[in-house]
């Protein structure tokens, strides 16, 4: 199927490009391992260090709950699954609550300073988990059915339809406040499938029918926020809710990478529109869009590249999704960052997430 022959492609560019980085192994005491050259090496071995943290080295080595799943996402795909019980066990040690969320931010020696739990962190975590497939997996198996309980729990409101929306977090639930890039259907369909819960299967339906009115049925991008209200999504400027111009920035671009790998054709279809929005060149690498394509702020970041290039895949242009992608892992090596460079070990996992989920 063409998902699965673009995992591949992807996989094989980002392989070529990062043997040229000199910086993908450090070499040091800060990693677990040396680097073998492909993207995912090259995110493991740059961020993860001995004792599971996940430091953002270019944002002063703090700790986010976000990146400790990403880590444990990307050694499954790497065949490291050593190194997934060593991650989740500290993340369990520091950043665990008592309600079974995750913390979402720690300095580096693992002090919490943000203990608001972000959703996208403890639902990728709980699909990590259960997803794993290496040692000791019936505790972390077991670990993931008791933090998707807690996600369900406490991180999903209801709209004036009845559905189960996905808030960004507990803090959220009272305030209406959504994140569209927290919605991921595939990754939702397949918590279903392991857990029984048909819930999750309901948030991927709510999610797709939210982003596709949140976005006009993708003749618009969709916002890095926006808030609940009734049952429908209205854009807002950020995560309190303020009033100001809603964007397409580096929360919103995982939305067309979602999207375009979800199990129904309605998410597909969504991300193949976007592609009309994203494919003039001063769009398709900006780190911020208006939700109308207006160029915000022209940067250029890998995973505006990324997102461009699924949209691309999506609508059947696969020349234009290969320039992308490769530009995604250029940009990378001339401007290497943790976001940046998670996506890029991240995105050949993709086509490999959607097939379990829409078996």
């Amino acid at each position: 199927m063409r998902h699965e022959v673009v995992g591949a492609l992807v996989l094989a560019l980002l392989a070529a490009c990062a043997s040229d980085d000199p910086g993908a192994s450090r070499g040091s005491e800060d990693s677990p391992s040396s680097s073998s050259g492909t993207a995912a090496d090259h995110f493991l071995d740059t961020y993860v260090i001995a004792d599971g943290r996940v430091l953002r080295r270019d944002q002063g080595n703090d700790i986010v709950s976000e990146g400790q799943a990403y880590a444990m996402l990307v050694a499954e795909l790497d065949d490291r699954d050593e190194l997934v019980p060593t991650i989740w066990t500290w993340t369990k040690e520091h950043l665990g609550r008592d309600d079974g969320l995750l913390s979402f931010h720690a300095s580096q020696d693992g002090t919490v300073v943000g203990a608001d739990p972000a959703a996208d962190a403890d639902v990728l975590t709980a699909f990590a988990l259960l997803t794993y497939d290496g040692p000791d997996g019936d505790s972390l198996h077991d670990d993931g059915l008791a933090l998707a309980r807690a996600v369900l729990e406490h991180e999903v409101l209801t709209d004036a339809d009845g559905r189960p929306v996905l808030a960004a977090g507990p803090w959220a639930v009272s305030t209406g406040i959504v994140n569209p890039s927290y919605l991921m259907p595939s990754e939702f369909e397949e918590l279903a499938r392991i857990t029984g819960d048909d819930t999750w299967s309901e948030l991927a339906d709510s999610s797709v029918a939210l982003v596709g009115q949140v976005t006009d049925d993708g003749r618009l991008l969709p916002p890095d926020w926006a808030r609940l209200e009734g049952s429908r999504l209205v854009p807002v400027a950020d995560a309190s809710g303020s009033a100001g111009a809603a964007q397409y920035g580096p929360d919103a671009q995982r939305v067309p990478l979602w999207f375009a790998h979800a199990c129904t054709q309605d998410a597909r279809d969504l991300a193949a529109r976007w592609w009309s929005v994203l494919q003039q060149d001063e769009r398709s690498n900006a780190q911020a869009l208006g939700t109308d394509g207006e160029v915000r702020d022209p940067n250029p970041q890998p995973v505006a590249l990324l997102a461009a290039a699924a949209a691309a895949e999506a609508a059947g242009d696969t020349a234009g999704a290969q320039d992308l992608f490769r530009g995604a892992a250029e940009a990378a090596q001339g401007t290497p960052g943790y976001y940046g460079d998670a996506w890029l070990a991240l995105v050949v996992g993709l086509p490999q997430w959607r097939g379990l989920a829409c078996e």
